[in-house]
């Protein structure tokens, strides 16, 4: 069995306990070479041991993860990341938007078990500095400019919200269409993005469809339907129709000069 060394780099004393023990009991291929909670020690921690795998608190205490990461990046980034978060900001919208390992604290074993699986998995994934470099232009760019990162079938998939015109739940996953007119199928459900989604423009119209407020053309009242600039059509459920009225007039009051 091969071995991976790994740094936990979180805080909080207690949590970092924590996910020492959850190591030490599921994971005897992981050897824990480095723990401590600051940007400082980290990178000097991470630069010496030469990790496969980072356990990585986004807020730390003289800083956050992008700081070290920031860092880290003249001297290369050569291993995988499981990031972890109390709170809910920008910070963490961009690694999930970027598709990499994010867990929202506090978890529970069974949650940080399956994670850490996940990213052992993903030691050897070629496409992963594409997933950072997601998640790095996320980071200074405006809600209109953002892009996400889909996990497809042959391999990771980059598009620009601004082209994403809706999604539509399918079973075993979802279906997005692009403003182009094509689109791509995942096998994550729609309900996964539809919070993330939704503080950028899009809202949940039916329990099938999640749409871009952006690119409307017109809300049909009588035959309760929206068209898109596109002139494709998706239907929308009466009784949402006053919260989509309401986001879609706010989203026109944004885009005034």
């Amino acid at each position: 069995m091969d071995s991976y060394n790994v740094v936990v780099v979180e805080d909080d004393l207690f949590s970092r306990r924590v996910v020492g023990l959850i190591i030490k009991n599921h994971f005897p291929e992981l050897v824990v070479v480095g723990e401590c909670g600051s940007v400082k020690e980290a990178q000097e921690i991470i630069c010496r041991t030469k990790p496969k795998l980072v356990i990585l608190d986004i807020q730390l205490e003289d800083g956050n993860a992008f700081d070290l990461l920031h860092n880290l990046k003249s001297v290369g980034i050569d291993f995988k990341i499981v990031f972890m978060s109390a709170f809910q900001s920008y910070l963490e919208e961009a690694v999930q938007f970027a598709a990499v390992d994010f867990l929202k604290k506090p978890f529970d074993e069974a949650e940080f078990v399956m994670a850490l699986d996940k990213a052992i998995d993903s030691i050897n994934d070629i496409a992963y500095n594409q997933r950072l470099d997601v998640m790095f232009n996320n980071l200074n760019k405006n809600q209109f400019q953002k892009t996400m990162l889909f996990q497809l079938q042959d391999g990771p998939f980059t598009v620009p919200l601004a082209e994403i015109e809706c999604g539509e739940a399918k079973p075993g996953g979802a279906i997005f269409r692009l403003v182009s007119g094509s689109d791509f199928k995942i096998s994550i459900p729609l309900r996964r993005y539809e919070i993330l989604l939704s503080k950028y423009g899009f809202f949940r119209c039916h329990p099938l469809f999640v749409i871009n407020l952006n690119l409307i053309d017109e809300i049909d009242i009588p035959t309760s339907r929206i068209r898109f600039k596109s002139g494709h059509t998706v239907p929308f459920d009466d009784w949402r129709r006053p919260s989509l009225l309401k986001r879609y007039n706010e989203m026109q009051e944004e885009h005034l000069p």
